[in-house]
């Protein structure tokens, strides 16, 4: 019997019907479409860590604190673009947040002065992951390959009340978009087995703040849980031919967990605005229905491993002069996961585990049989979120009517690599990094954010 020590491979027999199956639909998926990175916003809001729910007037703000928006005094469009890159060579440049707000003085001197309505676009999470393993034993390669992103545009409305109150709602509709590709190469075999990942979604945001004095605002804030409505589909490429009778579509739902924050504002003058955001989100009441049936046995594994993942955000902005402000922000998530090795000890298997599919007889170049048991590689593997941590500098200059600002962030993430491993044609167990000394891989990305909009 051969297996590979670094084993982490995909291969054409592996791929069966049951693949369509809800045991397909396991936590570390769920886990890893429902993360958000949390300083993702204009370049103003970037460059602060994303630590503005208290101090608003920045429209990106509304998805820590629906009020936030009331907080300003000026109505403004605006257009953020991002050049994003990684440690990997992954280079792409797009559209990352776009807004238009309407600031309504209700000409009173006391009581509701004021209230804002805010349409927004909003990229809230950038799927980066590249992962490169070797097998020291049969000289293959595995290429494990993420990308894609969620989306989420906001209607949102808020009021003023005597500048000490503010309240906030907002709708948002949300768009989701992974691809993923696992690419397993040795002496006779390449094989690419690509996902798609497609989904929308809906989730209610409230906010509160409160300014007891003319320099500090609290806040909380609530957003409920977001359905996702998933389609996705397989395929797979074997030494550069598509196998079309290994594609397969299907359908489901997940039901990310709710998020409540609060924020601490302070505000000196015009002369420079310090932000403290913190979030927590219970990664064990997220659950999947499949065939319009709640899975059971997904949400018991959900319980085992997941746990709150706690987000705190710091960021200052100070005036140098005139209309020119220097910003720099910090944010970090904890990981809303056990450890790897934690994990496996409470799961035996987890999703698409089919271990007849594994063991089939190798054959050489030309055909003829070289054993009866030969082991590719796992049908599944695993990213296990860790810590993740945000480092974002800015600067940006506001006129009477344009402004334009820059921002910088560096993302620095912890992963734990996992995978499924058959032992023998009955057995088989989920298998961590630290089972084989992979440990934990750490990658990096960075953002380089450019807005520019117009008050009015």
């Amino acid at each position: 019997m051969k297996i590979g020590y670094f084993g982490i491979a995909l291969c054409a027999t592996a791929l069966s019907a049951t693949i369509a199956n809800a045991q397909d639909i396991n936590a570390y998926k769920l886990l890893n479409l429902s993360l958000e990175d949390p300083t993702l916003g204009s370049a103003r809001y970037s460059g602060m860590g994303g630590a503005m729910g208290a101090i608003g007037g920045v429209s990106s703000a509304l998805k820590d604190n629906a009020a936030s928006i009331a907080a300003g005094t000026k109505s403004d469009i605006g257009l953020t673009f991002d050049l994003y890159s990684n440690n990997d060579g992954q280079c792409s440049f797009a559209v990352s947040d776009a807004s238009l707000l309407f600031n309504i003085d209700h000409n009173n001197n006391s009581g509701y002065m004021s209230s804002a309505i805010a349409i927004t676009y909003n990229r809230n999470r950038t799927f980066d992951s590249d992962i490169y393993l070797k097998d020291r034993s049969f000289n293959s390669t595995t290429n494990d390959h993420e990308e894609g992103g969620t989306d989420a545009v906001n209607f949102a409305y808020a009021g003023n009340i005597n500048n000490q109150f503010y309240f906030g709602v907002a709708v948002g509709i949300t768009d989701l978009r992974f691809e993923k590709s696992n690419v397993y190469k040795d002496a006779n075999l390449t094989d690419d087995l690509i996902s798609n990942t497609d989904g929308t979604g809906c989730n209610f945001n409230v906010g509160l703040l409160y300014q007891p004095t003319d320099f500090m605002r609290v806040g909380v804030g609530i957003q409920t849980p977001t359905l996702y409505n998933i389609d996705e589909s397989w395929s797979l490429i074997e030494n550069g031919v598509e196998t079309t009778d290994l594609f397969y579509e299907y359908s489901y739902k997940i039901h990310t967990p709710m998020k409540f924050s609060a924020q601490l504002g302070f505000m000196v003058g015009d002369r420079a605005n310090i932000g403290i955001d913190y979030s927590m989100r219970n990664y064990t009441r997220m659950w999947g229905e499949y065939a319009n049936l709640k899975m059971r046995h997904l949400e018991e594994d959900i319980k085992e491993i997941c746990k709150t993942q706690h987000t705190l955000k710091v960021g200052a902005e100070v005036n140098v002069v005139g209309g020119l402000d220097l910003r720099a922000g910090y944010a970090i998530c904890t990981a809303p996961v056990l450890e790897a090795k934690e994990a496996c000890d409470k799961l035996a298997s987890l999703g698409g585990a089919y271990v007849g599919d594994y063991w089939y007889p190798d054959y050489d170049k030309d055909g003829n049989p070289i054993s009866d048991d030969y082991y590719h590689g796992p049908l599944y593997s695993f990213t296990s979120p860790k810590l993740r941590q945000y480092i974002s500098a800015g600067f940006g200059y506001s006129g009477r009517v344009a402004y334009v600002d820059f921002a910088y962030i560096r993302k620095i993430a912890t992963v734990q690599y996992m995978f499924q491993q058959p032992f023998d044609e009955g057995t088989c167990d989920l298998v961590s990094t630290y089972a084989n000394e992979l440990g934990d891989q750490k990658y990096g990305s960075n953002h380089f954010m450019l807005s520019f909009g117009f008050h009015f």
